[in-house]
């Protein structure tokens, strides 16, 4: 199946350093060689870059690597092809304009049946992958709801992943820009990063970088990734069935259906 690697924080931070270690499982140390692609919100607005090669072969993925890409929100996807060939369209992140807002989506995973998922028209898939159709289904159902509520976004999302939970695996990643909401079937980590900062290694390629270099004591992010990406102690798994939001870097206080009944 696919990688994900997210990002929010409350003010921009450098990714650099993430995505080169990312990367690596781009067709290195895993068989994610189907393409990728990384969406950046930025206070310039939203960018997204997409390739068909494997992260470690392509020229696009090592520019992305440099250190000067600073953002607020940042999801990538390193893909390992089951639905749909592997063609730019097939690639992602997947986004669409909403309430005037750029809806962004990766999604870890593999749906069977996932064509009964009825889709309004409102939003089309452009390509031929499970995750596309779903997506569009998904933003049908936000379009129905206020999704300034961070809370009952969230808890919108956990019971449409409970559901699409039932057809296989469904890991995923999506954002409006300004929360990043993500939710976990069978395996994601996450790690929240502030001050004191110290010196971290990447599990991915030994690289070494001092954050305190990097961060002032008013930084705040949390990374997200389906595997962790350093050597760090306070990565923690996500439950099969959470849904979990996060704002200016740090968890949102919500309620999800899976709350309710702990």
């Amino acid at each position: 199946m696919c990688e994900l690697l997210g990002m929010s924080a409350n003010q921009p931070v450098n990714t650099g350093f993430s995505w080169r270690g990312f990367k690596q499982r781009g067709g290195c140390d895993g068989p994610h060689c189907d393409g990728f692609g990384v969406g950046f919100y930025r206070r310039d607005g939203y960018h997204d870059f997409h390739d068909v090669r494997a992260a470690i072969d392509s020229p696009l993925a090592e520019l992305l690597g440099q250190d000067d890409i600073a953002a607020l929100i940042m999801m990538g996807h390193l893909r390992h092809a089951n639905e749909g060939g592997v063609e730019i369209q097939n690639t992602y992140p997947f986004t669409r304009k909403m309430e005037g807002r750029h809806w962004c989506y990766t999604m870890q995973g593999q749906l069977e049946g996932f064509e009964t998922l009825r889709l309004s028209g409102r939003f089309t898939p452009l390509g031929s992958t499970d995750g596309e159709h779903v997506f569009c289904w998904l933003l049908d159902q936000l379009a129905q709801q206020d999704c300034d509520d961070v809370s009952a976004t969230c808890g919108l999302l956990a019971r449409c992943g409970d559901q699409l939970a039932q057809m296989g695996v469904f890991n995923m990643m999506l954002s409006d820009g300004r929360v990043l909401y993500t939710y976990c079937s069978k395996k994601m980590c996450w790690l929240t990063r502030r001050a004191p900062f110290g010196t971290v290694t990447s599990l991915d390629n030994g690289e070494h970088i001092d954050l305190a270099n990097r961060c002032d004591s008013a930084t705040v992010y949390t990374l997200l990734a389906t595997n962790p990406l350093t050597n760090e102690s306070g990565w923690q798994d996500m439950h099969p069935g959470e849904a979990m939001a996060f704002c200016d870097g740090e968890q949102c206080d919500v309620v999800t259906p899976q709350a309710m009944s702990a």
